[in-house]
């Protein structure tokens, strides 16, 4: 007798009553009292459940055998009289038949929802359904991102979504392709579903065949096609079978593929960020994360906010800390710091759930998933992968040229790479590789000649670019890279040549930590060298870090070490740039005459070897020595003349610094608007070079016009800016100059006790530095302060105190202590002395040219009637 039933149809209504109550396979399998295996089987078709079984599912369901398919709709017992009714004078006539709207046809392939909710998704999930479900859907929309980024789960979420079921009306297909892909199979099964006779299925033989029938089946259903994980372009392709009124979701890590199935639908499924990684991990793992806040922000961060490493590190962690001990919690914290131990924790597969990409006996891991992509790549672009491990990880950039040469590969290479979905391009020529991928790659390296290529790569690219801040800036991490790998490898030589040729860009951007950290470590290996030239030049470098940081007395005994050693081996443009720097620190201490001697003696040799660019600076630094004295058309006379070399030379730079000093300058004069405009074009340039100490007093400057002008709200913004900046780039000079000129604001708008607060973290700070210049204006400050308090005495011992520390040939501090006490006098009453303050104050402003000259004039005018 010929069985009725076909034991290899899928039991779909059996699948779909599951799948309506949102149970899984084991939750069904559990309140009937077997396992999910057998559901697994009974789903697919394979066995057919015993009556005892039969029985429990349509208690559970509340169906009956046939609207389970657990037997077949013809071997159902129907009642002869049932599509019929009867009359009154009991003749049988036939009821028509209603026909009925056939239920949406939800595949049973469609993965369960998953355990929690998307985290740190919703713009995304949003996006693709704004794309799905708009009047004028896309037809095709493609999700593409790394391994583990999270798209298969976006897709499976949106196959649950109420709003994406209301859509598509007439259901959702599922296939997961994955790398080797039964096509006829899944295109068999979507066959089934949609109804297709066995008869005509027998004649189906090819792709295109089934291909065809899929979609004259759909006709003009409704419906949404999901293609998951797809690994091949014409597989994908293959599964593009909806009709008109049907949407196509493709999932892939590959980006050619993406672009190619979507020109406009195309999703680019980025990592989670830092706040949404680490609510995931505490989704995960809650008691860990609360005890281990630090820590798991760490492991948050190594792995770049990948949704499946977060996953599998906060199941593992759940897992480690069921006992409650801290000691296992931070024992599992611990080997998480091992990249290898993060990259191998893995989950055992559900068989009804495995992972599209993964075979059925490999169980899921970072490492599993990523290597399945690894293994289809060619011996050559493996390599390169491996190589390019040594590379900063993202958000860290590199460039293509630094790829080709470290890598010892070709441009093929990184294109298959990128192609792989492995390797990506922010734009232009720079590329970034994701931690984990990194983390992977660094794993399998065991080639020890990409290291040494780095080093030597990054030893002639800085020495090349020296002075190309962009470039720098660009490749800062991967310089640092370098640094740290010629320390680890005791190379000397490219240890000392690295840093001498990256330390001034360090400096340059307010890096003085990282600058001395290097610059310590190549003084000790130029020393072990015994290199005059190495130690000469990083006495020079650590200076200026000594300089910047306000150790004036440690900077100078750098220069002077220096300076030895380059008289020693006749460095000539050394010598002038120790010279230079020399006078520099000498004006800082307010050693006018000193640094003077210092500078000339750098600039008659600088114009003897012609070096323009030392020229220029040590003008720079003349001409603040000159307006340091009051002789400011001197001053002015210098710094033309260096503004002039280094627009010539295109010395961006010293530029910048010429144009701060010209504006000081003038502005000392009381040429307000002419300042400002230097002010203005100097901030724009230090902006775009990134020259963080320039940017502060560039603020600083415009900040003191604007309160000379009574334009205090824009004052102050100015002046905090540049308070912000230099505590960041920890420049304690500039950080006690924006303390005092907040004081001064601060005064400005009668919030006394806020002034005093300002003024003695300035005063303070200038006294820790040992900046004269600083101690005296906060002094003047101060005493301002307590004249409009009326606070006499103390104004008095204010101004005595500048006038007993204004370094010698400082004209301005000068003048302006003599200001100060002369005005203070006058309110005690004491006119006679007054006079002589003020008349000696006058005297000093009129010969230095200083704005404040007419002030002076008519306060001693008016003096008598105070």
């Amino acid at each position: 007798m010929r069985n009725t039933e076909l034991p290899s149809q899928p039991r779909l209504r059996l699948a779909q009553a599951r799948i309506v109550r949102n149970l899984s396979q084991q939750a069904l399998a559990d309140a009937i009292g077997t396992n999910y295996v057998n559901v697994s089987r009974w789903e697919r078709g394979i066995t057919k459940p015993s009556p005892y079984f039969r029985t429990q599912l349509c208690k559970f369901f509340e169906k009956s055998e046939v609207e389970l398919d657990l037997v077949p709709a013809s071997a159902a017992t129907t009642p002869a009289r049932a599509n019929t009714t009867t009359s009154p004078d009991h003749t049988e006539k036939a009821v028509p038949s209603v026909p009925t709207q056939p239920s949406a046809l939800y595949d049973p392939a469609i993965p369960l929802k998953p355990g929690i909710d998307l985290v740190g998704r919703e713009q995304d999930l949003y996006q693709v359904k704004q794309q799905l479900c708009a009047p004028q859907q896309v037809a095709m929309t493609a999700l593409n991102g790394l391994p583990g980024v999270g798209k298969t789960t976006l897709a499976i979420t949106l196959a649950h979504d109420p709003q994406v079921r209301d859509h598509f009306q007439d259901g959702i297909l599922w296939a997961g392709l994955g790398p080797q892909p039964n096509i006829l199979g899944l295109l068999s099964r979507w066959g089934h579903l949609l109804g297709i006779s066995s008869s005509q299925m027998e004649k189906l033989s090819s792709t295109e065949a089934w291909a065809k029938a899929i979609r004259n089946a759909i006709g003009t259903r409704k419906m949404l096609l999901v293609i998951d994980d797809a690994w091949q372009l014409e597989e994908a392709l293959t599964f593009k079978v909806g009709g008109p009124n049907c949407a196509h979701l493709v999932t892939t890590r590959f980006p050619y593929i993406a672009s190619h199935m979507s020109i406009n639908g195309t999703i680019l499924l980025q990592e989670l960020t830092k706040e949404a990684s680490f609510r995931l991990l505490e989704m995960l793992a809650p008691q860990v994360v609360t005890r281990e806040i630090q820590k798991a922000e760490t492991l948050v961060q190594a792995v770049g906010g990948l949704p499946l490493a977060l996953t599998l590190i906060g199941n593992y962690l759940r897992k480690q800390a069921y006992s409650g001990q801290s000691r296992r919690i931070s024992a599992a914290l611990e080997k998480l710091n091992d990249a290898e131990v993060r990259l191998g924790i893995e989950e055992p597969h559900v068989p009804a759930e495995s992972h599209p990409s993964l075979p059925i006996e490999t169980s899921l891991s970072l490492q599993s998933v990523i290597n399945v992509t690894d293994q289809l790549l060619t011996p050559a672009t493996r390599t390169t992968l491996y190589a390019l491990s040594i590379f900063p990880s993202k958000p860290k950039t590199f460039s293509e040229e630094a790829a080709l040469v470290i890598a010892a590969c070709t441009i093929d290479e990184l294109d298959a790479l990128s192609d792989a979905g492995l390797l990506e391009c922010t734009g232009g020529d720079r590329y970034t590789l994701h931690q984990v991928i990194a983390d992977y790659a660094r794993v399998h390296l065991s080639d020890p000649h990409p290291m040494q290529r780095l080093i030597d790569y990054v030893a002639s690219h800085v020495e090349a670019h020296k002075k190309d801040y962009e470039i720098l800036e660009q490749d800062n991490h991967l310089i640092e890279t370098a640094l740290e790998a010629a320390l680890v490898q005791d190379k000397q030589t490219e240890l000392i040549q690295i840093t001498s040729a990256f330390a001034p860009f360090l400096i340059l951007r307010g890096f003085y930590r990282q600058a001395e950290y290097y610059l310590q470590k190549a003084h000790e290996a130029a020393l072990q060298q015994q290199e005059p030239n190495g130690i000469a030049g990083t006495f020079l470098y650590l200076g200026e870090v000594s300089q910047k940081q306000g150790n004036l007395a440690q900077a100078e005994n750098y220069f002077q070490q220096g300076l030895v050693l380059a008289r020693q081996t006749q460095s000539q443009e050394r010598i002038c740039t120790l010279l230079n720097d020399l006078g520099w620190v000498n004006l800082k201490k307010g050693g006018f005459a000193q640094a003077e001697a210092y500078l000339q003696e750098g600039l008659a040799l600088a114009r003897q070897i012609q070096d323009q660019e030392q020229i220029c600076s040590l003008l720079k630094i003349l001409g603040s020595v000159a307006a340091g004295q009051g002789i400011y058309e001197q001053s002015e006379n210098f710094l033309r003349e260096g503004l002039t070399i280094a627009k010539r030379i295109n010395d961006r730079e010293q530029t910048c610094v010429l144009l701060i000093n010209l504006g000081a300058t003038v502005g000392g004069q009381g040429r307000h608007i002419e300042a400002k405009a230097y002010y203005e074009e100097g901030l724009e340039l230090a902006r775009q070079l990134g020259l963080r100490e320039q940017i502060c007093v560039l603020l600083i400057n415009l900040g003191d016009i604007e309160a000379e002008e009574n334009h205090y709200k824009q004052a102050e913004a100015y002046f905090r800016e540049g308070l912000r900046l230099a505590e960041q780039i920890e420049h304690r000079e500039w950080t006690s100059v924006l303390l005092m000129n907040l004081g001064m604001i601060s005064q400005k708008s009668n919030d006394y006790e806020q002034a005093a607060n300002y003024l003695q973290q300035s005063l303070s700070l200038a006294q820790t530095i040992g900046r004269p210049r600083i101690i005296c204006m906060a002094l003047y400050e101060f005493g301002q302060l307590n004249l409009v308090q009326r606070k006499l005495n103390n104004a008095k011992h204010n101004f005595e105190e500048m006038l007993e520390k204004v370094p010698s040939g400082d004209q301005e501090s000068l003048a302006l202590a003599y200001y100060g006490l002369s005005r203070t006098l006058a309110k005690l009453g004491n006119i006679l002395d007054a006079k002589k303050f003020g008349e000696e104050s006058y005297r000093t402003f009129k010969a230095m040219g200083y704005n404040k000259a007419k002030e002076l004039e008519n306060w001693l005018e008016n003096i008598e009637k105070i």
